[in-house]
This record gives C-alpha cells, structure tokens and sequence, in this order.
C-alpha cells in the first residue's frame, strides 16, 4: 500500500519539488528579458509577446506540477510557498506581457511592467535550499 506519508513517498515528492524549483530558477533570465522589454516606453516586438507566452506558459506548467507533490501539505507549509512563488512568476510575466500589448495612453504606457522580480527570485532560491536542506536530512547516509 502506497501510502502518502511515507518517508519514499515523500522524499520522492520532495525531489520533484527541488526540480521544479530549479527550473523556475532557471526562467528567471528570460523572464527578466521579457519584464524588461515591456517595461520600455514604445510598443515592444511581437518576439517579445510570444518569448512573454512562452515563459508564462512554462511557469504555469511548473505551477500545477508543483501542486501535484505534497499534497497533504497545509497553507504556511515550504511545499504551498514554493507553489506560491511559482504562481506569483507567471502571474507578473503575464500580466506584464498583456499590459504591454494593451492599447492605452501614454499615461498607462509608462507603468506596463508589473515590478521586478529580483526579491522573489531571491524568496524562490531561499525555498529552493530549505527543499535541499530538508532531502539531505531524510536521505539515509550510505
């Protein structure tokens, strides 16, 4: 029987979540490129509307994996964080990407990037090492 509680069940979802937070960690580059742009005063590419959806899409992706691990885990706990920050990345390059691309007056033009991400990329990399920290403590030495 495949319990949820167990220590393989939960070191294994405690991995995927690592992974997941590697790979957020690994968009930030190109989620800064994207805030960037669209924080320029004249109407940014197309490119950057299709880099801004991709980017999107992928922490999306990475956000509803995320909630498939841990699943017993409460509001407050380090697996719904890393859940949040997730969310919270695609959630500012989206909105970012639509207000860029949003017909509006000057007025609206000069706030289209949403904020920068630094403070919660760093958040993300604190979650990401508490992950490290809590799979090293429940993987057997050997």
């Amino acid at each position: 029987m495949n319990s949820p509680d167990r220590p393989e069940r939960v070191l294994a979802d405690l991995l995927a979540l690592l992974a997941i937070a590697d790979q957020a960690i690994l968009l930030q580059e190109r989620a800064e490129a994207v805030l960037e742009a669209c924080a320029e005063p004249e109407e940014p590419l197309q490119s950057v509307a299709r880099e801004g959806a991709r980017v999107a899409g992928e922490y999306q992706r990475l956000w509803r994996w995320s909630l498939d691990f841990a699943p017993s885990a409460g509001d407050g706990s380090l697996e719904r964080r890393l859940s949040d920050l997730v969310l919270l990345h695609f959630q500012m390059v989206h909105t970012s990407v639509r207000l860029a691309f949003r017909p509006s007056t000057g007025v609206l033009r000069s706030v289209r990037a949403v904020e920068d991400l630094t403070p919660w990329v760093a958040e993300l990399r604190s979650v990401r090492d508490q992950l490290n920290l809590w799979i090293t403590a429940l993987t057997p030495a050997g």
